[in-house]
């Protein structure tokens, strides 16, 4: 949706104000973004100006995003690590807790020291966090895997738009079974925001979030299932000493230590707060 400025009375100002008591601030800026096809800062620079045409269609965008659908949905975009990815229903939207984890990447790569390092990302969804770290480590090479077609198209198409097909491998299937077409998988780093909502409360997660894919929010009875699939297997494809970095849900982190040191293969390393003060990130090194 692209529209010319049109010539009138009222302006940008008026439509932010507008439902201010209804959306936030950010996400009437994101909604005009889209509307009008511009940065966020030529909404504050430039001479917009507001007709009924526009304005309509700015009580649609924000009509639907009072109903629950999610803003990165209306618009089609989402941002993460200061980058564009294209977003759409079939993708979980990414979150800026997930940062953690692109960051956590390149302090394992400073401890460890690894030159060219060979990363895996599991559940890829839009491929926000393969793309990010291609972006960042000009010398890795990665390799992504999605249960979900639709994710993946959406994760080649995020590749392709940050010019960075060539630099990540896409591979379907389910966590590790994707691999089975891979040449030489063995990994320096396997990372993962794994799906880790129990799945009894699917049901009482915010109207924004139940739009999401199930797929992507359902970690089965408890919310640990894949991170028992990860630790059962992944010690197959990390290289000797490799690193795996885990999102995790709240309340999660003892159970998750509990999971892998049954193994007595691995170390937990360090886990990192969110924002919020919420254990969100977890680094386990392969003894």
């Amino acid at each position: 949706m692209i529209l010319k400025n049109n010539i009138c009375k009222k302006d940008i100002f008026y439509l932010i104000d507008k439902y201010s008591h209804a959306i936030p601030r950010v996400e009437a800026e994101m909604l005009l973004e889209y509307l009008f096809n511009c940065a966020r800062i030529d909404l504050y620079i430039k001479d917009f100006k507001v007709d009924e045409t526009i304005e309509e269609l700015y009580d649609s965008l924000v009509s639907r995003r009072i109903s629950g659908e999610p803003v990165q949905y209306i618009t089609g975009r989402a941002e993460f690590m200061g980058l564009d990815f294209i977003v759409t229903k079939d993708v979980f939207i990414p979150r800026p807790e997930t940062e953690l984890l692109v960051n956590m990447t390149r302090d394992t790569l400073n401890v460890t020291q690894t030159k060219n390092p060979k990363i895996l990302d599991l559940c890829t969804g839009s491929g926000n966090i393969a793309v990010s770290l291609a972006k960042l480590i000009q010398e890795a090479e990665i390799v992504a895997t999605d249960i979900s077609e639709p994710a993946l198209k959406i994760a080649e198409k995020n590749a392709v738009r940050h010019n960075l097909s060539d630099r990540i491998k896409f591979y379907k299937g389910n966590i590790f079974n994707a691999l089975i077409f891979a040449k030489n998988p063995k990994f320096d780093i396997i990372i993962c925001n794994p799906p880790y909502i129990k799945e009894d409360e699917l049901p009482y997660l915010q109207k924004e979030v139940k739009v999401e894919p199930e797929i992507a929010l359902n970690g089965g009875g408890d919310g640990l299932d894949f991170y028992r699939i990860i630790a059962k297997e992944s010690h197959r494809y990390l290289k000797k000493f490799g690193s795996i970095l885990l999102e995790i849900g709240f309340g999660q982190k003892k159970d998750v230590e509990n999971i892998f040191s049954s193994y007595n293969i691995f170390e937990i390393y360090k886990v990192i707060k969110d924002f919020s003060g919420i254990e969100r990130a977890m680094w386990i090194n392969l003894l």
